[in-house]
């Protein structure tokens, strides 16, 4: 039985799979290595192109937006500029190498263990970051008294406010337990240079969950870092909203500048998670899907319908770092200004 996967290309009996890859316990290399179609490769091409040079010019726009204006530097925009140079290093990093992907197949990685594992680092960091934002919208929201400066001072130790240090601490320490959470990764990736048809090097990177710890660590990966804080974040977002949806009738507590100020960054952030976590959902699915499949079921799938779906839910994932200087731009009046400004400064 032939196996494909978006590494290389083997013939073997025993498969284990897992997300971007099927890997055989036994391989045997076939030189002649599976080519995409040419649609998918100009579809693919086309939208990472466009994604990588609107994602990259949004990002540093937002960089430049909250790091140039002294009031644009809170906690709550530091976490965002954490976001934004994730993005970035997404963009600048994996989007190139996949646009080699799809021009010299798909098993051919030029950056080799260095593509799943700043993927998948880059994925996590992004999930704390986006739980940390929540959790300090939540304490300035729903316990506005811990999170009040004068109570960190009298009571530190009651003291929910998130400064800027803290907040600066926070995305280092996301950047810490992502590298470390998902380091196994690269004891499950195997890089190696192989001959393929026309007697060419090229570099092979295949993903191989041979091994009974690797398919836990992946569940347990998928359950902490995308079932269990969807949930949470439900759950937050939803006491913020009904608090200030009772706190908009009490109109003595609150000025409505203020208050449509304070509702306007929770749309903007509640848009920004949803469209995060939708975007990830395709490549999550798929990494479910190849690791509970039967084997006949994925073979009989058939290559292209693999990789259709494979290059969708990685581009998918890559479309969200270009997503959010729009959703910054359309749903905040302080960096549509922002941006606005910067526009004006670079035509004029």
């Amino acid at each position: 039985m032939t196996i494909f996967n978006d590494t290389t290309y083997y013939e073997g009996d025993d498969v284990t799979i897992f997300a971007s890859a099927l890997v055989t316990n036994t391989p045997k290399p076939v030189n002649d290595f599976y080519q995409l179609p040419i649609y998918m490769q100009v579809l693919s091409v086309l939208i990472c192109v466009i994604v990588m040079v609107i994602g990259i010019i949004g990002n540093l726009m937002v960089l430049i937006v909250i790091l140039g204006a002294k009031d644009m530097r809170n906690s709550t925009n530091i976490f965002l500029v954490n976001l934004s140079i994730a993005d970035l290093c997404l963009l600048l990093v994996c989007t190139p190498a996949i646009l080699v992907e799809v021009n010299a197949g798909p098993e051919v990685w030029v950056l080799g263990k260095a593509i799943p594992f700043i993927e998948s680092t880059i994925a996590h960091a992004s999930v704390l970051t986006i739980l940390a934002i929540s959790f300090e919208r939540y304490y300035a929201i729903c316990k506005p008294l811990q999170a009040n400066t004068i109570t960190m001072i009298v009571h530190p130790h009651n003291s929910y406010v998130c400064t800027k240090s803290r907040a600066t601490m926070i995305c280092i320490l996301d950047w810490i337990i992502a590298g470390f959470c998902t380091s196994p990764f690269l004891l499950m990736v195997t890089y190696k240079l192989e001959v393929d048809a026309r007697g060419t090097l090229v570099p092979i990177c295949a993903t191989e969950a041979l091994a009974q710890w690797s398919i836990v660590y992946i569940a347990t990966t998928i359950g902490a870092f995308f079932v269990v804080p969807v949930i949470v974040l439900a759950m937050l977002y939803s006491v913020i909203v009904y608090r200030l949806v009772k706190r908009s009738a009490i109109k003595h507590e609150m000025n409505r500048h203020s208050l449509h100020n304070r509702n306007q960054v929770i749309r903007m952030l509640c848009t920004v998670i949803s469209a995060f976590f939708i975007c990830l959902l395709p490549f999550r699915a798929m990494m479910i899907w190849v690791i509970v499949s039967p084997l006949e079921e994925l073979a009989n799938f058939g290559a292209e319908g693999y990789y259709c779906l494979l290059y969708f839910s990685r581009i998918m994932f890559y479309l969200n770092s270009a997503l959010n200087p729009i959703f910054y731009a359309l749903m905040s009046t302080k960096f549509k200004n922002g941006f606005l400004k910067i526009l004006k400064a670079a035509f004029s």
